[in-house]
């Protein structure tokens, strides 16, 4: 009976340790933690990661052009050192421009095989970060529909009819004369000549005399 538990123990321990070297196997520990893949970055970007696996012999963090078709990196730092979700370089993204790029993560092991891991980015200096604007979906309310808002008809100003100036008589004047006063004046004068001129042919008659 006490073999039978301690096989039975046996059994159990030997199935957890398979289950936890696969979980191991599984999941590698190499990674970029941060920034995310798409993420948008400027300035000066730190870049954290893991590079602790077994037989660990260097790790190198580089950059390419994601349309490069030449499969050119550009190293940014190399470790002698594993480490676990911390800082691996801090990239200055100012000295390159915008556009979008990977970034590699390699371990070395001492087997002489590497693992590794990409990461895509965005750089964006120069330009505002453009981020989705919401879309806002009015809800159409049935009354609303059926009812017509009232509006207010403004009524147009009566026009005013401006007044025409009264033009003032000139005052009368003094030295003005009327026609009655001029056929009259006229008449006048004529009377005077004509009774000259006979005044003047009685005179002569008398002094033939």
């Amino acid at each position: 009976m006490l073999n039978l538990s301690v096989n039975f123990m046996k059994t159990r321990y030997l199935f957890l340790s398979v289950l936890l070297l696969t979980a191991a196997q599984g999941t590698s520990p190499v990674a970029i933690t941060s920034p995310a893949p798409g993420d948008f970055v400027s300035g000066d970007v730190t870049i954290t990661g893991a590079t602790d696996v077994l037989g660990f012999t260097s790790s190198q963090l580089d950059f390419s052009y994601a349309s490069d078709s030449t499969d050119t990196w550009f190293a940014l730092q190399t470790s002698s050192q594993p480490v676990v979700d911390s800082p691996l370089a801090i990239w200055d993204t100012s000295l390159i421009t915008d556009g979008e790029y990977i970034l590699r993560l390699r371990v070395f092991v001492d087997d002489g095989s590497f693992e590794e891991v990409i990461v895509p980015v965005k750089v964006q200096n120069d330009s505002p970060i453009l981020l989705p604007t919401p879309f806002v979906t009015a809800t159409l309310n049935p009354l609303d529909s059926q009812i017509p808002t009232p509006f207010l008809v403004a009524a147009s100003p009566t026009p005013t009819l401006t007044p025409r100036p009264t033009p003032t008589p000139l005052p009368t004047n003094a030295a003005a004369l009327s026609q009655t006063t001029i056929y009259t004046s006229l008449g006048r004068g004529a009377l005077v000549i004509i009774g000259l001129f006979v005044f003047a042919g009685l005179i002569l008659r008398f002094r033939r005399y």
